[in-house]
C-alpha cells in the first residue's frame, strides 16, 4: 500500500496542469490572432505584435523553469515597449504545491517592474513570497528578471 501511494504521488507530479492556454492569453494580451514568434532559447519564447512602423509593440515572454528534480513551471511575462512588466500569469504547473503562487496578490507585485528594479526583485526582500510555495515564487521572480534582461538585450532587433 505504501508503494501504491508513492507511485500515485509520482504520477500526479508527472503531468503539468494547464492554468491558461497560450492561444487565449496571447490573443487577449496582444489583441491579435496573428502574432509573431521568436524562439530565444530552449526555455524562452517571445511572442509579440507589431505597431504601424513594424516594430514590436506588445510582448509576451513565455518563460519555462523547473524546480528540481522535475517540477515544471511556465510563466507568461507581458511587457510593453518600455521594457516594463504589464503582467505576470501562469501557463502551467506540474507540482500541486505551486498552485498558491497563481494568486493575483502574488503575481500583481511584478506589474510595472523594469530594468531599474532588477536589484530589488528578490523573494522576501522586494517581493512578498507565499508560504509553502517559496520555490515557485523564486522561479516566478527569475522568470521576470530573465524576461526584463532579455528584452534589454534584443529591444533594437525586434
Amino acid at each position: 500500500s505504501i508503494a501504491l501511494v508513492t507511485l500515485w504521488s509520482f504520477l500526479e507530479q508527472a503531468h503539468a496542469v494547464e492554468i491558461e492556454s497560450l492561444k487565449k492569453y496571447v490573443t487577449t494580451v496582444l489583441n491579435t490572432t496573428k502574432p509573431f514568434q521568436k524562439k530565444l532559447s530552449a526555455d524562452t519564447t517571445l511572442i509579440y505584435s507589431k505597431d504601424a512602423k513594424g516594430k514590436a509593440d506588445k510582448m509576451v515572454f513565455v518563460e519555462h523553469n523547473t524546480y528540481e528534480p522535475n517540477c515544471s513551471h511556465t510563466w507568461y511575462v507581458g511587457m510593453g515597449k518600455d521594457g516594463k512588466v504589464t503582467e505576470l500569469r501562469v501557463m502551467e504547473f506540474s507540482c500541486p504545491h505551486a498552485m498558491p503562487a497563481k494568486a493575483a496578490r502574488f503575481l500583481d507585485q511584478f506589474k510595472g517592474k523594469g530594468p531599474a528594479d532588477l536589484a530589488t526583485l528578490k523573494v522576501d526582500e522586494g517581493i512578498d513570497g507565499i508560504a509553502q510555495a517559496t520555490g515557485t515564487c523564486q522561479l516566478a521572480t527569475e522568470a521576470v528578471k530573465h524576461a526584463i534582461t532579455t528584452y534589454a538585450k534584443i529591444k533594437g532587433s525586434i
